[in-house]
């Protein structure tokens, strides 16, 4: 019987796929822009059976604006809809033969309103869920003349802007597109800070696939949360921009702008920065290590800035640097369309910045055994001036209707100098002094970084059948000089109660990367579809550190200090294969898929010992998703992934660093690659027919082998196996594997429309948990932090005129260790603010911030409760009020402060930094709004039946469905 059954299961699973394609009719069909004859890429395009309660099948269009439909019916009666963002819907009954049917070339005409005849009548739906992104109109928020991109999102539910991070219920935005095109490479807040409000149609919400990904369909665990800003389609033709000047005060000063040209594809855009009030362009990657930050929970800071600054973690990061920061940079952002074959973007960036601080620090650590507590308390001043470039670039070329080739290179240049001068006193619980420091420490450090993607893309004649290669390149190279002159005492060693350090450091360090990803689908039902891919991976890098003593014989550094010395080389390998298959039918969407992953580590130090580190890493590394999507707006999604990181050559290099004397810190050769498991469900619900929108978010990241600190603290003069003296209090940290590493999020906002009091109300809640493992004196710590936030914001919806915004933040956080529940604790930040514009009598703007930061149960002293506040008083004028003079005060009340509490698994730490005070700036801005006519549009007939929804955008949403797609 089981002979029967197992020949019964063969014959369903090779006849029954054949069957499928045997009784399948492919409906095609291209999609093409009426007045630019070009492909419209990511339209939506939905089959309908013409009969009642008939459920859609959707796909969208790919890169030559080509759709394709199998499966379907011969002899039956449909209804094929089209729509896409600032087009006009088309709608067609066709019925279909006993062979495949090509419906020819559907011309999609712009949807221009001519706002002095057409009077539009009704509300306009603030979000909707189309297919896998989340659809904001503009038009349902209001926002004054002078408002940004930035000003208008922040009105929309779940999207913050936060020291320069943006967030979309909860999660980082990585990326912010213009009409699904890079705009000044991958910085989100500077895109949004360049582009004004009024110029914006739609704001787009969606997880961005790789450009492998899009093509297949398949999710490669790659996709980053990416905005895309659907400009109007009136707006697409004109020049607009806005010039600003200022001096103030204490020598205050600002200047620059932004000016961009729009043509259809061709856009280009200038942006120039010049000011000491804390607005800053530079990305954390250019700081080349010389500075850093501790992990943990954050309690949050004070404001720093005066007028503005944002940011992203990426290419032209808008952020805030402790202290007082001085900016000079400019940057171009160009796009075009050359024929129908050639997309290009590039950008170009320049900056230069100088920043001075003042920092006090406290640190309280955790000792196990009975042992008292030990904190450690500094005080430092310090000036850095960073100076880099960075170029990017993307070409997309459509070979023809089956083959494209995208090739996006990037390269930066950097150049970092750095002073300091650092007295730290390290005590017992007691009071009684264990050690202290005075040092004073220069660096020198510039380097490049260039990387180079190349994807290949072929798409078969059988719908579903593609081939895909992506070859990858990383090359970097760092030099670095570093002087250190430090003085310690030793309060309790009676044989050497002090000693000095005089020497000199010089570093080089270079790494290069070469990889590449075949993939291959093959479809296998109407319904199913295969992806095998293969990955082959080679990265090579080298560190060497050569530290002097000063020699007095001899007059200068030229004594080797072999225990601070290093040459060390480092290699990976890894080769990855892995099968997935995709189902697809109607509402739902399921991958799922398993690879296997071998690594190679070959480490080797070459000096000042010969010795050598050989291991291999083998993995299975499964992935799952399943995404439901109802025609009504509700959305749901699990994905589930495992991966692996690898150390870096920092944490792999066995050298001592003793830039802190007194808390040394090494790497560790014996590393392993961490695994970590990531659970991610999200679920949504939003529409026309909703009078709300609801969010919710959960992660959830587990890690075996994590990569975390190993801390030693001297209870007594301790020799380390390599020679070097500890002295009692002094530490020495390094990267060691453990388990138990947990990290749980959950995230949730509602927001809803009062149109009676025109506000727009949203709320939001979440709540984190982090199980962070770490090792004191050879004893494993587990540090539990639970974190729990509230938030609301009330947002004006009332006119153009008045514009102002009340928000309240709350996080309560619970601190638990198992090693020392006596340092257990709980501390609690709260903010609350309000921003008022207002446009009153002829031309005259009012505006002001108020933003008040509580901060509870941190350490003595930090404990604070302090109000920014900013207002300003200014006049319009000149033709359509292009020009405004305005005076502005910052912090008015002198309260102005910045605090930090950072909790990982050894120690808490609270820091306060030097901000910038009260000051006033009178300011003169010219605002340029030059818009043309939109070339005439293509008369030809088209279908008036009503279209579906629109949604999606080019390479977005839609599951990132290409030539390959299913």
């Amino acid at each position: 019987m089981n002979g029967h059954w197992h020949k019964f299961i063969l014959i369903v699973i090779l006849v029954l796929p054949g069957y499928a394609f045997a009784q399948s009719i492919q409906l095609t069909g291209t999609v093409l822009d009426s007045a630019a004859n070009s492909p419209v890429v990511g339209a939506y395009v939905s089959v309908t059976k013409n009969i009642p309660e008939a459920k859609p099948e959707y796909v969208t269009t790919d890169v030559n604006g080509k759709f394709v439909f199998s499966g379907l019916t011969s002899q039956t009666s449909y209804v094929v809809k089209i729509s896409y963002l600032s087009y006009r819907d088309i709608s067609k009954t066709i019925r279909t033969a006993d062979g495949n049917l090509d419906l020819g070339k559907f011309m999609m005409q712009e949807a221009v309103s001519n706002l002095k005849e057409v009077k539009i009548i009704g509300q306009v739906t603030p979000m909707e869920q189309k297919g896998d992104t989340t659809q904001f109109n503009a038009a349902a928020f209001k926002t004054n003349p002078d408002a940004t991109s930035e000003d208008l999102i922040q009105k929309m539910p779940g999207i913050t802007v936060s020291n320069g991070t943006v967030t979309a219920n909860g999660e980082t935005v990585n990326r912010v597109l213009v009409d699904g095109k890079p705009f000044f490479g991958d910085d989100a807040a500077l895109t949004l800070k360049s582009l004004p409000a009024e110029i914006v149609d739609k704001i787009e919400v969606f997880d961005k696939l790789s450009d492998q990904a899009q093509f297949t369909g398949f999710d490669d665990g790659n996709a980053q949360r990416t905005i895309n800003i659907v400009t109007k389609a009136d707006r697409k033709v004109g020049q607009f921009g806005k010039m600003f000047t200022g001096y103030g005060l204490d020598d205050r000063y600002q200047a620059g702008g932004n000016v961009s040209y729009f043509k259809n594809n061709q856009r280009i855009s200038v942006i120039g920065l010049s000011n000491n009030i804390n607005q800053q362009n530079f990305s954390s990657q250019d700081l080349l290590g010389v500075t850093g930050s501790s992990g943990g929970g954050g309690a949050g800071r004070g404001g720093r800035g005066g007028g503005g600054g944002g940011g992203a973690s990426n290419n032209f990061m808008v952020g805030n640097q402790n202290g007082i920061t001085g900016t000079n940079s400019i940057g171009l952002n160009y796009s075009n369309k050359f024929g129908e074959k050639v997309d290009v973007s590039g950008s170009y960036f320049f900056n230069r910045t100088g920043n001075s601080n003042y920092q006090g620090t406290q640190q309280q650590f955790f000792l196990s055994g009975g042992a008292q507590n030990q904190f450690y308390d500094e005080t430092s001043s310090t000036s850095t001036t960073n100076l880099n470039h960075r170029v990017n670039l993307r070409v997309e070329y459509n070979i023809n209707k089956n083959n494209s080739l995208i090739v996006t290179p990037r390269l930066s240049f950097q150049d970092n100098r750095a002073n300091s001068a650092t007295a730290g006193l390290t005590s017992l619980g007691d009071g009684s002094k264990l050690n202290s420091q005075d040092n004073i420490k220069s660096s020198k450090n510039s380097g490049y970084n260039f990387g180079n993607d190349i994807l290949f893309r072929h798409a078969f004649s059988k719908r579903g059948r593609s081939i895909s290669l992506n070859l990858n390149t990383q090359l970097n190279d760092k030099t670095g000089l570093g002087n250190l002159y430090s003085k310690q005492l030793y309060f309790n060693n009676l044989i050497m109660p002090g000693d000095t350090i005089d020497q000199q450091s010089h570093t080089w360090s270079d790494g290069t990367t070469l990889g590449g990803n075949l993939v291959y689908t093959e479809p296998i039902s109407k319904t199913g579809q295969l992806q095998f891919n293969y990955g082959l991976t080679l990265s090579n890098s080298n560190s060497k550190k050569e530290t002097y003593n000063m020699s007095f014989d001899e007059g200068g550094y030229t004594d080797l200090d072999t225990l601070l010395s290093n040459n060390f080389d480092n290699r990976y390998t890894t080769n990855r294969a892995g099968l997935s298959y995709r189902f697809r039918k109607g509402a739902w969407t399921a991958n799922a898929g398993v690879d296997f992953q071998n690594t190679g580590l070959y480490s080797q130090q070459l000096s000042p010992n010969n010795t050598k580190v050989d291991q291999s890493f083998t993995n299975f590394l499964p992935n799952f998703m399943l995404m439901f999507r109802s025609k009504s707006g509700t959305q749901f999604r699990t994905f589930f992934r495992s991966a692996t990181n690898q150390p870096s050559i920092s944490q792999l290099q066995n050298v001592i660093d003793n830039s802190n004397p007194v808390s040394l810190t090494a790497g560790n050769p014996d590393l392993k690659q961490e695994y970590r498991n990531t659970l991610n469900v999200r679920y949504s619900v939003a529409g026309a027919s909703r009078p709300y929108n609801f969010n919710a978010f959960v992660l959830v990241t587990q890690t075996n082998n994590a990569i975390v600190n190993s801390t030693y603290i001297a209870q007594q003069p301790t020799e380390l196996p390599n020679g070097i003296m500890l002295e009692q209090g002094a530490k020495l940290t390094a990267p060691v594997n453990l388990d138990g590493s947990w990290n749980a999020r959950t995230f949730l906002t509602y927001g809803k429309p009062i149109s009676k009091i025109k506000l727009n109300v949203n709320l939001t809640t979440g709540f984190n948990y982090t199980r962070a493992p770490g090792m004191i004196n050879y004893v494993t710590n587990f540090s539990n932090t639970y974190a729990m936030s509230q938030g609301l914001v009330l947002s004006s919806n009332i006119s153009e005129k008045i514009d102002f915004t009340l928000s309240y933040s709350g996080n309560y956080n619970v601190v638990r260790n198992t090693i020392q529940p006596s340092l257990n604790n709980n501390y609690y930040t709260q903010g609350l603010a309000g921003r008022l514009n207002w446009i009153f009598g002829k031309g005259f703007v009012f505006q002001t911030d108020v933003n008040n930061q509580s901060y509870r149960g941190l350490g003595q002293g930090f404990n604070q409760n302090f109000t920014l506040w900013n207002a300003s008083i200014g006049k319009k004028f000149l033709k359509n009020n292009a020009g405004e003079l305005k005076l502005t005060v910052f912090d008015i009340l002198k309260q102005n402060n910045s605090i930090t509490r950072s909790v990982t698994e050894t120690y808490v730490q609270d820091v306060t930094s030097r901000v910038l005070t009260q000051y006033a700036m009178l300011t003169f801005t010219y605002t340029l709004r030059n818009f043309g006519k939109m070339p005439a549009q293509d008369n030809r007939r088209r279908n008036d039946y009503e279209g579906m929804p629109g949604g999606g955008f080019p390479g977005g949403g839609g599951g990132g469905r290409g030539p390959g797609g299913f």
